[in-house]
């Protein structure tokens, strides 16, 4: 399979050094999700798809 990716145009083996250089993230920051006293998900609109509030939640 490895070499059918090296087929395609642009594609480039990076050495290990290479990619301990890449930064960035997924684009998604769990920080800004939570829960309200309520139980319900606080936040961006997709932090329901990744966390989830007990009903009962105790402020």
């Amino acid at each position: 399979m490895k070499t059918n990716l090296l087929n395609i145009d642009g594609v480039i083996v990076l050495s290990r050094e290479s990619q301990c250089k890449i930064t960035g993230q997924a684009g998604v920051d769990l920080s800004l999700c939570g829960c309200s006293c309520s139980g319900s998900v606080t936040g961006p609109k997709y932090c329901e798809d990744y966390i989830a509030c007990p009903q009962v939640y105790t402020c």
